[in-house]
């Protein structure tokens, strides 16, 4: 289980790394290649694992040499004899290696775990069929594992389903080339995942092999071979989703790459998207820069049929969306590995949100969002893409995180990078209800909570132990500077000494409005009160009188309490444990401080001018504290009711 540290605005740099897709298209064009090839940039990962321990198992000699694999060719007939291997959850192993054992001299049996066993094979092996290949499908339903007898592929004509998987054209496709003669293959529309055909095309042309689309659904390879290189593997498209995401959503500004323009990497088509939906988007050299404004982020209607591997990513960022997303043409994710389509429904509605599915879409409206633990349903993707939902709902936990192994072993600390502590400011005058909702609040999203009111009651309480003449302001200033002020679990520590207890007096809080007014009093403590978050680095709910305007100005969710006089100077009274008869003069005192406060010099007690301005006079404390929450969750969409 991970919980996820909610976050502010995101900043930083993610270093991508090398695509899963055409790292593992890479290993096995390299491995049907004659000579030796180096894969630059390769991705590490359980899934490009799975398919260099078949490769070895097959007798390919793969070895890593810091960032990049050595690939010994096999010169068209990945070795021979018989045996078997097993591609754990590796889609593109299996489908892959199905296909590229029909040249080898011997028999093998492609195996995988429960999942992979789930996952429709029948039209690769059908189309393998028509090309001379004898493959068996051991599996019920046309699923794994499959025996595959070579060598037998003679070439020829061939006609693919290409409906579920783009992945069962890719594999025809690299193995063509090893063929006894050209091969010409006609898919059957619609083509899901056009991009990443272009993409096996491409890795494959690199190589030496002749291939090319010859009509809108008709492929055409020609027979002889491949030759080795060495090759550059681009950082992963499907990788930058959740930095990218993540900035979309919480704002701030994120940076990754390298992504080169140009790439025919069928994920990069989230960027436009995001751009609808009112992220800003530039490049420099093969970097992406994305600059996100979650307050105005917009709902949008896409076909995803280019780029289903950007669907759950996209799904979450919907949650935070202003309207209904409507996610089209997706039919195939409920075969990927997990049935993608509904879990991620499922898991959506988890968090609040409205979530619908039909035979091939998906409609995401945000609700009343909430935390939750999420299942991912051991889908690397899945548990991606809500560990950033978890970046603005505080509390969001993660089932299962070791499944981002399959394509992003460095995925947490990735997105742990870009993350900043999430701020909540909450200001407002005295009794009004601020401790009480902060406190609530951080309890809530498992959040710290500072009440800076105590550092300034305490340098005041410092102030009237010494005899020092308030208005000397210079002999406050030097007092405040030898002071040691610290808050630790809701207590105020002094040089070393609890003294919570006794702030809380008439003439500690008198005495704290004249001394908080002090500039280089102010000057000390704000700086206190920023490094008192820092260190903990999971966020924070601080309470104050500038906050919002001067301590955290940059927070994402600013807060302004306010309530009727009469209101607060009953509250004040019960706080303090006086008498009914004291409440005009508590009236009196709490109307001179607010006057002191709102024109003093130094941060004077103002609302934040995006703060979300709550009068809780007549509020139930509950109703109160909801509201706050549901603002932090929405940072910044004021409530419109």
């Amino acid at each position: 289980m991970k919980r996820i540290s909610p976050s502010g605005p995101v900043a930083g740099t993610v270093r991508l790394p090398g695509s899963k897709s055409i790292t593992n298209r890479a290993l096995l064009v390299a491995a049907l290649a004659s000579g030796e090839s180096r894969l630059v940039g390769a991705l590490r990962s359980d899934d490009t694992e799975a398919m260099i321990d078949s490769l070895s198992r097959l007798g390919v000699a793969v070895s890593w040499d810091g960032y990049d694999l050595i690939v010994a060719g096999s010169d068209g007939s990945l070795g021979a004899g018989d045996t078997e291997i097993d591609v754990r959850g590796s889609g593109t192993t299996a489908r892959f290696l199905t296909a590229a054992c029909t040249v080898r001299d011997g028999t093998v049996v492609v195996d995988g775990n429960r999942r992979m066993r789930q996952r429709p094979i029948g039209d690769l092996v059908r189309a393998l069929g028509e090309l001379g290949a004898a493959v068996e499908v051991l599996g019920e339903e046309d699923r794994p594992p499959v025996r595959v007898h070579g060598p037998a592929l003679t070439g020829g004509a061939a006609i693919l389903d290409a409906s579920r998987s783009s992945q069962f054209a890719s594999a025809v496709l690299m193995v063509a080339p090893c063929a006894d003669g050209d091969t010409v293959l006609e898919l059957r529309e619609p083509i899901v995942s056009r991009p990443y055909i272009d993409q096996t095309l491409e890795v494959m042309r690199a190589f030496g092999a002749e291939a090319a689309w010859d009509g809108p659904t008709t492929l055409t390879v020609a027979a002889g071979g491949y030759a080795a290189r060495d090759f550059i593997i681009e950082g992963d498209a499907s990788a930058a989703a959740y930095p990218l995401v993540a900035a979309a959503v919480c704002g701030g500004s994120v940076r990754v790459g390298p992504l080169p323009e140009g790439s025919l990497q069928a994920d990069l088509g989230l960027i436009p998207i995001l751009e609808r939906m009112g992220a800003e988007v530039r490049r420099e050299g093969d970097d992406v820069i994305l600059n996100g404004h979650p307050q105005t982020l917009a709902a949008v209607s896409e076909n995803m049929n280019d780029a289903p591997d950007a669907v759950v990513a996209l799904a979450v960022a919907a949650l935070f969306a202003g309207g209904e997303t409507r996610l089209t043409d997706i039919a195939n994710l409920r075969i990927k590995e997990s049935n993608r389509m509904e879990d991620l429904a499922m898991e959506l509605r988890k968090l609040g949100g409205i979530a619908a599915t039909g035979p091939d879409f998906l409609v995401v409206e945000g609700g009343e969002l909430r935390a939750a633990t999420i299942d991912p349903h051991d889908d690397h993707r899945m548990a991606m893409s809500f560990a950033v939902a978890g970046l603005r709902i505080p509390g969001v936990e993660i089932e299962d995180p070791e499944c981002v192994a399959k394509t992003w072993p460095g995925f947490f600390a990735a997105l742990e990078s870009i993350t900043t502590p999430l701020i909540i400011a909450v200001d407002g005058p005295g009794g009004v209800g601020k401790s009480t909702v902060s406190q609530a609040v951080a309890g809530r999203f498992g959040l710290g909570h500072l009440e800076t009111g105590g550092m300034y009651r305490a340098g005041a309480l410092a102030v009237l132990e010494a005899g020092i003449d308030i208005g000397d302001e210079a002999a406050v200033a030097a007092l405040i500077d030898t002071l040691t002020v610290d808050v630790v679990d809701g207590r105020v520590i002094m040089n070393g000494t609890d003294v919570t207890d006794v702030l809380r007096t008439e003439a500690v809080s008198t005495a704290s409005s004249r001394v908080s007014a002090v500039p280089r009093v102010r000057e000390a403590l704000v700086a206190l009160q920023r490094r008192w978050v820092r260190p903990d680095g999971g966020g924070a709910v601080v309470e104050g009188r500038d906050i919002g305007t001067v301590v955290f100005p940059d927070s994402p969710a600013k807060v302004y309490l306010t309530a009727r006089p009469d209101v607060r100077a009953i509250r004040r009274v019960r706080d303090l444990g006086l008498s009914e008869d004291d409440i005009p003069r508590i009236a009196a005192d709490l109307a001179a401080r607010d006057e002191r406060d709102s024109t003093r010099a130094v941060s004077p007690l103002r609302p934040a001018d995006d703060a979300l301005i709550l009068d809780t006079s007549d509020m139930p404390i509950e109703q109160v504290i909801d509201t706050v929450a549901r603002f932090v969750i929405d940072r910044g969409r004021h409530p419109t009711t």
